[in-house]
């Protein structure tokens, strides 16, 4: 399964190094620098995998993650933020955020081995849907 991964964060240098980098590996990856924009893009267009900063001056990403869950539960949500603090990993944690990172992000491929857990959690569940789909006819 190839998903779509979308970037989060309204520091243009975080979004572009970052959307640069899984586009160097053959992701399909975008970025935007507003979270109001993301959440449109989402409605969109088919993003399964998002990457989002937490701090940001529209919409907090928690805000931003609980809107994303209520539209799509299926949707992967890796937060990264700069501001450390049990309230945000815990924010995290209770909206649906599949990770939580610290930036800076000193070693990009570990970001990149969330972006593989989270696309084989979807293979997963596609699989099983296809099954069930499957199974009826």
């Amino acid at each position: 399964m190839e998903a779509k991964i979308l970037v989060v964060d309204d520091e243009e240098g975080i979004t572009s190094s970052l959307v640069r980098y899984f586009r160097m590996l053959d992701y399909k990856a975008d970025g935007v620098n507003s979270p109001v924009k993301a959440l449109e893009m989402i409605h969109n267009e088919n993003y399964m995998i998002v990457i989002s900063d937490i701090m940001m001056p529209e919409m907090s990403g928690i805000e931003m993650l609980s809107k994303i869950k209520s539209f799509n539960g299926m949707i992967q949500v890796i937060m990264m933020t700069g501001v450390v603090t049990i309230e945000n990993v815990l924010a995290c944690l209770r909206n649906g955020a599949n990770d939580c990172y610290l930036k800076p992000l000193d070693d990009l491929a570990v970001m990149k081995g969330a972006v593989d857990e989270a696309t084989a959690r979807l293979s997963k569940w596609e699989s099983l849907i296809k099954q069930m789909i499957h199974r009826k006819h």
